[in-house]
């Protein structure tokens, strides 16, 4: 099953959730898929117990919806947070002149 097959297989409330595809290739194409959906019109989400569509009034749907939101929120954040202090040493380095050679070890 490809990719597109397995979207189209993607349910409607929490007892009807598809399961990610065994072969990363195809997850990786249907992560794709969901996400541009989810960018588009739809609402597909995934908390760990397979993709669906929530049921508004389902209260375990809109749970599992508010979990994946915040989700979401908190990865955003942290992007935005490491820009910032990307942009901040970089200019900080741009301004002093600072950067010949710079190495760091991670902790």
């Amino acid at each position: 099953m490809n990719s597109a097959q397995y979207f189209s297989k993607i349910g409607t409330g929490h007892c009807d959730t598809l399961r990610r595809p065994p072969s990363p290739y195809i997850d990786r194409k249907l992560r794709g898929l969901v996400e541009e959906a989810n960018r588009t019109g739809d609402c597909i989400i995934n908390v760990g117990n397979g993709y669906y569509r929530p049921l508004p009034g389902d209260e375990i749907d809109e749970a599992e919806l508010n979990e994946y939101l915040a989700s979401e929120l908190s990865r955003a954040r942290k992007i935005l947070s490491k820009r910032l202090a990307m942009k901040k040493t970089f200019e900080e380095w741009r301004d002093n002149d600072l950067f010949t050679y710079h190495t760091r070890k991670a902790e």
